[in-house]
């Protein structure tokens, strides 16, 4: 099950979640993206779905609070390529 939680997985699961909040008219930056992981997270049953969301919460939670689209895509391949106490480049 573990080996589903991918770069493959998450990429387009935090791009729908930011065209979500985008077409809501909600403003996007790390903590609200994060804060939305969360509640989806929270409301989810399937249980892999709910460990993709908080994934990808942990990956953002490494980025200032203002970051390009690119960083973030940048932050998310990282974290999938070393251990999760190593720093960014």
């Amino acid at each position: 099950m573990l080996s589903d939680l991918s770069w493959r997985a998450l990429h387009p699961l935090i791009n729908q979640t930011i065209a979500d909040m985008l077409n809501e008219q909600q403003t996007v930056d790390v903590r609200s993206l994060r804060s939305r992981l969360h509640q989806l997270a929270e409301t989810e049953s399937d249980e892999l779905m709910v460990l993709c969301y908080w994934q990808a919460s942990k990956v953002l939670q490494r980025l200032p609070a203002t970051v390009s689209g690119e960083q973030l895509m940048q932050a998310a391949r990282h974290a999938f390529r070393s251990p999760l106490n190593h720093e960014l480049d």
